[in-house]
């Protein structure tokens, strides 16, 4: 009995650590990611970007600074690829996705405000796009009335509204936060192993009731070994 309890306590520190462990690694996830950025997509078919509207067109993009652009390619095979002069020529030397395919995507972070034309090298008229970095919109704050006034022709100041980011293009397709889904699996995998101990646990008790019972019954005249 006295071995079981000290093998016991090991068992339920380690379950403790372990939840606790995995609810750090969220927690340090979420203190990770930079505040606002978010993930514009854009979708890859066959000789388009964005929507099939905008086959031999250029579809628009607008993010704000330290947001992700998202190529899914859907249709045939395609390349993003940024041309560094504007009106879609020399375009070479900036980011490139290389041949994909259906199935597969291109991510391309935006830190510095300003236009990025693009390409597909394999159909370079009929797929072309751009992205538009703006920078990140700042509360205008609102102002405070003054004193009435007799002078004439004085306007009152009105606030100036934020700009907010519009992108181009069909919406992309929901992505479900990872940040979210750790947390999830940190707090699944503590009820789990919690679980798991308690029902480990509970076993071990009637195993022993079984064990004390069988052996009062064939032995019922003489003294108790058992707690």
């Amino acid at each position: 009995m006295l071995a079981y309890q000290i093998w016991k306590l090991p068992m339920r520190k380690a379950a403790i650590s372990a939840a606790a462990l995995f609810t750090a690694l969220g927690l340090a996830w979420l203190a990770a990611q930079p505040a606002g950025a978010e993930t514009e997509q854009v979708e890859v078919g066959s000789d388009y970007f964005c929507a099939p509207a905008f086959e031999n067109g250029v579809c628009t993009t607008t993010v704000t600074v330290g947001d992700t652009v998202t190529w899914n390619f859907v249709q045939n095979t395609h390349t993003v690829t940024e041309c560094i002069v504007p009106t879609f020529i020399n375009c070479a030397g900036g980011f490139d996705s290389g041949l994909l395919t259906a199935g597969e995507t291109f991510s391309q972070t935006f830190d510095v405000a300003g236009s990025h034309d693009y390409y597909c090298a394999v159909h370079p008229i009929e797929m072309r796009g751009v992205v538009v970095v703006i920078a990140a919109a700042t509360d205008t704050p609102t102002p405070v009335p003054g004193p009435p006034t007799d002078s004439p022709g004085v306007v009152s100041p009105t606030a100036t509204p934020a700009v907010l980011p519009e992108t181009g293009g069909e919406p992309g397709a929901y992505s479900f936060p990872l940040e979210l889904l750790i947390l999830a699996l940190s707090g699944a995998l503590t009820v789990v192993g919690a679980g798991t101990f308690y029902a480990w646990q509970r076993g071990e008790r009637q195993s022993r009731r079984r064990c004390r019972q069988s052996w009062r019954t064939s032995h019922h005249d003489g003294p108790s070994i058992y707690p």
